[in-house]
């Protein structure tokens, strides 16, 4: 049945479970890049000297409004806990915040998962039928490849959700906006960037590719390999045989895998997620930020390695794993439902 599945077939599959995963995830997504943008903002605001800014201190603007006058209101505060991330995005924007971004979600997930997972699928029949790999090798390599075109192929689209979930406008033109005007004005401003001609727009639009193909191709790899084990396991495979099962149970394995193998190696990858989201705002930070309007020396040259030891250095473990939580949480379900809902999908 495997080898009679059409590549339509496979897109259509993989199109229909990121657009359930998107919009079902995005309030999780929405913290978690909060939560990585506001350790990001605090700190600048350190570094800058401005004020040291602590739980019992006040920046000496409001990082949020730029008022200088009202600097301790609510409004003010730059939440790194998830339940306070989420009661003061519920406090300035109501619910409707926590889906900030679906648009984008979409655009995103559809080309991403519509390369991806038809992607893995062939790379795995291919390596295990050529017998050049292991069996147990096969899914990490298929998944890390596989993952690798799709982020080169999507990256600009996953710059301006990024910059749409941190800042709550996606970049300094489209203030005010929202849905899929603030996403297209966030994709126009990156790829304009600030002068340079074609080259220079092109390079801005694919800002963060480097740390996001860091944080991705071991996911994957990481991912599909405990994918694969997990389905093993809970299927009851012996000696290489694949016992049949009915549609209910493979639902249910596939389920139980994607949950499992997704929030481990989500939380496990987190600070590579905080160094791309880092990359993908620092343009933007210094117009968000009020607080802190000038460029700092040296922090936009930084290599990836760099940036994990600066974070390390200057905000410990706690900015490392910066919204781990709401990550691990997210990639939970999203492992579940793409997981089902593509297999089933599939053999329908």
């Amino acid at each position: 049945m495997r080898d009679e599945v059409t590549l339509r077939t496979r897109v259509v599959a993989s199109a229909c479970a990121a657009s359930v995963a998107a919009v079902v995830t995005n309030p999780l997504d929405v913290i978690k890049t909060q939560i990585q943008a506001n350790h990001a903002a605090l700190a600048r605001i350190n570094r800058l000297n401005l004020a040291p800014y602590s739980a019992k201190s006040c920046p000496t603007t409001c990082p949020t409004t730029g008022s200088a006058t009202y600097m301790c209101a609510p409004e003010c505060a730059l939440p790194t806990k998830t339940l306070d991330a989420a009661r003061t995005l519920a406090r300035r924007e109501g619910a409707r915040g926590f889906w900030r971004g679906t648009g984008g979600a979409l655009f995103v997930a559809l080309p991403a998962v519509g390369i991806y997972l038809p992607c893995y699928d062939y790379a795995l029949r291919w390596l295990i039928e050529s017998g050049g790999v292991g069996e147990n090798a096969a899914p990490a390599l298929a998944g890390a490849a596989s993952r690798t075109l799709a982020v080169s192929a999507c990256a600009p689209l996953e710059l301006a959700r990024t910059r749409v979930l941190a800042t709550r406008r996606g970049s300094p033109g489209v203030y005010g906006q929202s849905g899929g005007r603030a996403f297209v004005g966030a994709l126009r401003e990156s790829a304009g960037g600030r002068g340079g001609g074609m080259l220079a727009g092109a390079r801005n639009a694919w800002t963060g590719v480097g740390p996001t193909l860091a944080r991705d191709v071991p996911y994957s790899a990481m991912y599909w390999y405990a994918v694969e084990q997990f389905r093993s396991i809970l299927g009851g495979d012996v000696a290489g045989h694949r016992r049949e099962r009915t549609t209910r149970e493979l639902a249910g394995i596939n389920f139980v895998s994607g949950c499992a193998a997704g929030a481990a190696v989500a939380a496990l990858t987190t600070p590579l997620d905080v160094v791309k989201t880092r990359v993908q705002i620092r343009d933007i930070a210094p117009v968000d930020f009020a607080s802190s309007t000038e460029t700092v020396p040296g922090v936009s040259r930084r290599g990836i390695v760099g940036e994990l030891a600066h974070i390390a250095r200057t905000g410990g473990v706690d900015a490392l794993f910066a919204g781990w939580g709401p990550r691990a949480a997210r990639a939970a379900p999203t492992g579940a439902i793409v997981l089902v809902a593509y297999e089933v999908v599939k053999t329908m």
